[in-house]
């Protein structure tokens, strides 16, 4: 299995809500209200200075799924302009 997680802009939840759903995730765990600032792209802090702010997902994968999520995934970043989309995968060695 493979461990995805995402940080992405509020603007694109829909359209990340909808990859997901193509794609056929059975579960995942999403935050709709996270702060910070990624390498390339100004602070978001949702206050008067540095307005806006973004969402997480995190998803566990089986490893067939995995390229067609983060394909998927990576397209929509494409559409998006190559920002406001940052996903990061790694090995997922055990479940409960």
């Amino acid at each position: 299995m493979k461990m995805l997680f995402m940080v992405y802009d509020v603007d694109f939840d829909d359209d990340v809500m909808e990859v997901i759903s193509t794609c056929c995730v059975s579960g995942y765990t999403k935050w709709s209200r996270v702060l910070g600032k990624g390498e390339r792209s100004a602070p978001k802090l949702d206050d008067a200075v540095w307005p806006g702010f973004n969402c997480a997902i995190m998803m566990a994968v089986e490893k067939e799924l995995e390229p067609v999520v983060f394909d998927a995934l990576q397209s929509l970043h494409k559409q998006m302009g190559g920002k406001a989309l940052k996903v990061f995968g790694w090995p997922l060695e055990r479940v409960i």
